[in-house]
C-alpha cells in the first residue's frame, strides 16, 4: 500500500476517533446538565410544596389555639364543626407533601397525619382531642421547617411516640369491642384482657 494512502487512512482514523470523543464528551456534558436541571426542578417543586404545607400547618395551629377554650367541656362528638376545618387543612397538607421528592419526609408526614386522625385516643372530651391535634401540628411544623432549611430531619419526640402507642392501643380496643358486639359469647373473650386495668377504655 502506498505510503500516502496509509498516511491518509491513519489521519482519517484519527479524525474519526477525535470526532467520536468530541461527540461522546458533548453527550456526557448534556446528560449531566439535564440531570442537574431535573434535580434543580425537583428541589424547586419540593420547596414550594413544603412552603405550602408549612403555611397550612401554621394556619391550622392558629385555628386550634382559637377553638381550645370553646371545646373545654364538650364531650367527644365526631360531628363537631371545628373538625371540618381541621380535616380540610390536613387534606391540603397531604396533597402538598405528596409533591415533595423526598420519600423519607413524605413517609414521616403521612405517619404523623395518620396519628392525627386517631385523635379519639386522646380522651372523651374535645379539649383533649384539640391538644392532641395541636401537639402533632407542632411536630409536623418542626419537621417541615427542618426540611426547608435543609437540616437533618429531627427524630420523633417522646410525646409523639406515646401518641402512636396510644393510637394503636385505641384501635385494638375498638376492634375488640366490635368483635364482642358481633360475638358476645363469653367463651370467645379472654378474661385477662377484660380485667387488664392498663388497657384504656
Amino acid at each position: 500500500m502506498e505510503p500516502e494512502v496509509v498516511s491518509g487512512l491513519i489521519g482519517f482514523g484519527g479524525a474519526l476517533v477525535g470526532g467520536a470523543a468530541a461527540i461522546g464528551g458533548t453527550w456526557l456534558t448534556l446528560s449531566h446538565q439535564r440531570k442537574q436541571a431535573r434535580e434543580a426542578h425537583l428541589r424547586e417543586i419540593g420547596q414550594a410544596a413544603a412552603d405550602k404545607a408549612l403555611n397550612e400547618l401554621i394556619t391550622l395551629g392558629e385555628f386550634l389555639g382559637s377553638v381550645r377554650g370553646d371545646v373545654t367541656t364538650m364531650q367527644m362528638d365526631e360531628t363537631a364543626s371545628y373538625l371540618d376545618t381541621v380535616f380540610g387543612h390536613m387534606q391540603n397538607i397531604e396533597r402538598a407533601v405528596a409533591r415533595i421528592p423526598d420519600r423519607a419526609l413524605r413517609d414521616r408526614v403521612k405517619a404523623l397525619l395518620i396519628v392525627m386522625r386517631r385523635f379519639r385516643a386522646a380522651g372523651v372530651r374535645h379539649f383533649f382531642a384539640v391538644s392532641w391535634l395541636a401537639e402533632l401540628t407542632d411536630e409536623l411544623t418542626d419537621l417541615l421547617s427542618a426540611f426547608i432549611r435543609s437540616d437533618p430531619l429531627p427524630p420523633l419526640s417522646e410525646r409523639t411516640e406515646e401518641k402512636q402507642r396510644r393510637a394503636v392501643q385505641h384501635e385494638l380496643n375498638q376492634r375488640r369491642r366490635l368483635e364482642r358486639l358481633h360475638d358476645p359469647d363469653l367463651a370467645n373473650v379472654d378474661q385477662r384482657e377484660e380485667d387488664d386495668p392498663s388497657l384504656p377504655s
